[in-house]
């Protein structure tokens, strides 16, 4: 059975033919392992040439560091290889090491455990894996740098002196230990979750800027939805026809905006059909538009106006054949430029920009809301159930802010946060 005391190994870099593939090896036996197959090791941190060879011979040459535990990535031994990008070749390497294959993000598992970083800190190593922009690797690299950690010390700090006060009012009953009157405590539990609150609400930005956004194209049929998406792209991806309904199906394409990286969507157009096959299609459009971070509702000419929902644009299109303000042209290329800044725009509206921070991480943001729940809840308690029940309240979000950083954290969660990392980080 696998054990977080096993000596693993893993390619770190993309599996596939490369001028340097880099194969790590980590824990007790790392350095005996890796002398096996190079030789004596360089000195601590220092990289050294080496020739690689198995029971056959030798099979490869590259650089060797070594980075000796508790100082090193995983906080155990480590030894990084260097070699040539060679599936074949990082195949035999692995072989020749003889160590367990590591476990997708095992290695940053491992410095979790050995409290080389927190969950905070390790979310935004797979932040900066992940992201598809700038920004995303902005706020991944903050991150890193300690701003979530910030804001969940000081949360801490201030619930563990309500808590204190409260439990000092319970267990001294009747005497002057200057607590704070309910109604001044309850204000400090509401500012307390609005905060927290807040901090949850950035993920959507931060999603958006790490993982991209999904752009959908939706409205009536005859809308010049397939010709916008074509004009957005600047490619013929979707089939465009003067007859009804030609689309029956959801067509996606990945584009970059400027610093955004979106997913645009081309989807049929909604109306009653009778047919089953355009129904179908009608009916994906609908999941479509419920599931994307913004749509365009495409208005041809003639159609009755409509109000802008929130997390929708209102697109007048075919603006060559009926000019109207604000109206694109797919054939003339009339307007997609603007369009293509309002997007951006639209998405960029998406992260709030009074908290200091954004989250890049969905179980982050669940918890800052568990906790804003819970304060809500704790609030309303000291004037109702009783300072009792609302102190209870407040170690529950205490709980939830120890998950944050993995202070107080379940075996289960950390397969699920690890399992997406890649193999070899």
């Amino acid at each position: 059975m696998a054990s977080d005391r096993d000596t693993i190994a893993a390619c770190a870099t993309a599996w596939g033919p490369a001028a340097v593939a880099v194969v790590r090896v980590s824990g007790p036996d790392a350095r005996v392992l890796a002398e096996r197959v190079c030789g004596p090791l360089p000195p601590p941190r220092h990289a050294g040439h080496r020739r690689f060879a198995d029971a056959v011979g030798t099979f490869d040459d590259g650089l060797v560091v070594y980075f000796p535990g508790p100082g090193s990535y995983t906080g155990e031994d480590l030894v990084e290889l260097s070699g040539h990008g060679n599936v074949l070749l990082v195949e035999r390497l692995l072989r020749a090491l003889g160590a367990r294959p590591a476990r997708p993000g095992e290695f940053t598992r491992r410095a979790f455990l050995r409290g080389r970083l927190d969950l905070v800190r390790a979310e935004a190593v797979l932040a900066a894996i992940a992201a598809t922009s700038a920004r995303g690797l902005a706020l991944a690299r903050s991150a890193a740098d300690g701003v979530v950690n910030a804001e969940v010390d000081a949360l801490r700090d201030a619930l563990t002196d309500v808590a204190a006060e409260l439990e000092a009012a319970l267990d001294y009953p009747g005497e002057d230990l200057l607590v704070p009157a309910d109604a001044a405590l309850a204000e400090r539990l509401f500012a307390l979750a609005t905060r927290a609150a807040a901090v949850a609400a950035t993920w959507t930005g931060g999603r958006i800027a790490v993982e991209g956004a999904r752009v959908v194209l939706a409205g009536p049929v005859n809308a010049g939805k397939s010709s916008l998406f074509n004009a957005l792209l600047g490619a013929n991806r979707a089939i465009v026809a003067p007859t009804p309904g030609t689309t029956r199906d959801v067509v996606e394409a990945s584009m970059q905006l400027d610093a955004v990286r979106i997913v645009l969507v081309d989807t049929a157009g909604e109306r009653d059909s009778a047919d089953v096959i355009e129904a179908e299609g009608v009916a994906r459009a609908l999941a479509a538009r419920a599931a994307a971070d913004l749509v365009l509702w495409c208005v041809p000419p003639g159609a009755a106006a409509r109000g802008c929902a929130r997390g929708e644009l209102v697109v007048p299109t075919m603006g060559d054949v009926a000019p109207r303000p604000g109206a694109v042209s797919s054939r003339t290329g009339e307007g997609i430029e603007d369009l293509r800044g309002r997007i951006v725009a639209a998405l960029e509206s998406e992260t709030p920009g009074d908290v200091g921070l954004v989250l890049v991480s969905a179980r982050q943001a669940e918890l800052f809301a568990r906790v804003a729940e819970h304060l809500h809840e704790a609030a309303a308690a000291l004037s109702t159930a009783g300072i009792a029940v609302a102190v209870e309240l407040i170690y529950a979000a205490l709980e939830s802010v120890g998950e944050l950083d993995g202070s107080t954290v379940r075996e289960g969660v950390l397969d699920r946060l690890f399992a997406r990392f890649c193999i070899g980080k």
